[in-house]
């Protein structure tokens, strides 16, 4: 991953459930792999495919994902890593069995880095 600044925002519908600081140690539960489409186990799919679906996510640009992480001790917890034209973004995806929601994501700009490097 970049190691340049980046941006972490978290969502509103993100907000109504779970604080940042459970947001945060989340993040720091998971362990990444190369993104595939294949043999992902059922619930860690659909959620992230639901994910993908709704907030446009062109799966040619996933370059990572995260399946196995944990929120508030019992709820699942996702990544997608993307790489846009523009940014890199990491979405973090909660899953309370009910339902799915993107809590956060990191954003590192490429003109941040364009300008680092000169």
């Amino acid at each position: 991953m970049m190691t340049l600044n980046y941006r972490r925002d978290y969502t509103s519908v993100g907000k109504e459930k779970y604080t940042k600081e459970e947001v945060d140690n989340a993040i720091n539960t998971i362990s990444w792999e190369p993104f595939r489409t294949n043999n992902l186990p059922f619930c860690q799919g659909s959620g992230i495919g639901k994910v993908i679906k709704e907030c446009k996510v062109p799966v040619s640009k996933i370059a990572r994902m995260a399946l196995h992480g944990v929120i508030k001790g019992s709820c699942g917890f996702y990544g997608l890593d993307v790489d846009y034209k523009n940014a890199r973004v990491c979405i973090y995806i909660a899953d309370d069995g009910c339902s799915v929601r993107p809590v956060a994501c990191d954003v590192w700009s490429k003109e941040d880095k364009k300008t680092e490097e000169v």
